[in-house]
């Protein structure tokens, strides 16, 4: 016990320590609490005293470690969310197009290929260079692409990817 610490607790860079010397500490308790610890300290066989300071001591041990550990756990959350946020970019930057001449305007729409043996289509980002199967446009990576999903599987055969807009003209 320090001079300027007549409790007999000194504060150190790592939490509370105490010396060797121990004070008493009185406290009112309900009767229903006072029995409970009675009955406790007597299946554990010690005291109640030794009971009620081991209790308190781990409480605030736990508290202590909780408490250090939250700035820890804040920073893994929000290092969590970031990971996440550029995920989420990254799946809905798309590659701009480039404008070419614009395409002439007819007066009836192009013919689309039926696709027959295609059952439906599924939406993907490519990994890799395609071309459109019905306007031939060049398809870059990264880029939004639809690819025919065909009734035989895909075993083998070469995939059916069609651009944005050939997908849209197929759904009116």
């Amino acid at each position: 016990m320090s001079e300027g610490d007549p409790q007999g607790t000194e504060r150190s860079g790592s939490g509370w320590s105490r010396e060797r010397k121990e004070r008493v500490l009185h406290t009112r308790v309900s009767d229903a609490l006072a029995d409970d610890i009675r009955r406790m300290a007597k299946d554990l066989r010690v005291p109640a005293s030794n009971l009620v300071r081991n209790v308190l001591e781990e409480a605030f041990s736990m508290v202590e470690a909780v408490s250090e550990n939250v700035g820890d756990l804040i920073e893994d959350v929000v290092e969590g969310a970031d990971r996440a946020r550029e995920r989420i970019r990254r799946r809905h930057r798309r590659p701009l197009r480039r404008q070419g001449p614009p395409r002439p305007e007819a007066a009836t729409p192009p013919e689309r290929g039926e696709f027959s043996d295609v059952i439906g289509w599924q939406s993907l980002i490519l990994n890799r260079p395609e071309r459109c199967a019905d306007c031939e446009e060049r398809l870059e990576r990264g880029q939004e692409a639809f690819v025919g999903l065909p009734a035989a599987g895909a075993a083998g055969a070469p995939p059916t990817a069609l651009c944005e807009d050939c997908m849209d003209a197929r759904r009116r």
